[in-house]
């Protein structure tokens, strides 16, 4: 498996405080850096198989908090879009493990399997590793992905740069303009999101 797509259960052990202080710094280096390598684009999955891509953000006009994300096969097609808003969550890691949980309802319930689980987090990633540790808030969210998760249908929850979830972003963006939650399948997306993924794919 690619070292992008290395599950969170595989990565080295280390005592989680030190751990989740490395997580956090790089989750702040990569929102201030503009200069990542261009070739951080969004990677197909194996063939067979599903990525879901997740994030959460803010509306910095009204302050509104969403969520966001799209499933693709190991072409690039879309099969599944969703996105909704949420209360206030208590941190930026606890927005984004929001993000992946409501994904991971979401491809149980339209009955995907074989899910690669991708988060632009590493602070969010490494909680659900280091789900048995007292994390607070933070281990009871992620307590729920891995109750969601025991029957194996998702192959891993990793993390991949922002470069690489433009689409789930923008979802994400896109929904705390909307009035509802939302779920697009089989082909009813709009143009945008069409351009985006297209995008990815160049």
């Amino acid at each position: 498996m690619a070292e992008h797509q290395r599950p969170a259960g595989k990565l080295r052990q280390l005592p989680i405080p030190e751990y989740f202080q490395r997580a956090k710094a790089l989750d702040i280096q990569e929102i201030a850096s503009h200069s990542e390598p261009a070739n951080k684009r969004w990677m197909r999955p194996a063939t067979g198989t599903y990525k879901l891509n997740v994030d959460a953000c803010v509306n910095e006009n009204t302050n509104l908090h969403s969520v966001g994300g799209a499933l693709r096969d190991c072409q690039g097609r879309l099969l599944l879009e969703f996105g909704k808003q949420i209360s206030q969550p208590l941190s930026v890691a606890h927005g984004e493990l929001l993000a992946i949980r409501e994904g991971v309802k979401l491809v149980y319930e339209k009955n995907f399997r074989d899910v690669l689980v991708v988060s632009d987090s590493v602070l969010a990633v490494q909680a659900v590793k280091a789900v048995h540790e007292n994390l607070g808030y933070i281990g009871a969210c992620a307590s729920d992905i891995n109750l969601l998760v025991q029957d194996q249908f998702i192959s891993g929850i990793v993390y991949e740069s922002r470069l690489s979830n433009n689409v789930a972003h923008s979802l994400a963006k896109f929904a705390s303009l909307s009035p509802s939650p939302f779920v697009w399948l089989n082909g009813a997306f709009p143009h945008w999101l069409v351009e985006f993924v297209m995008n990815d794919l160049s």
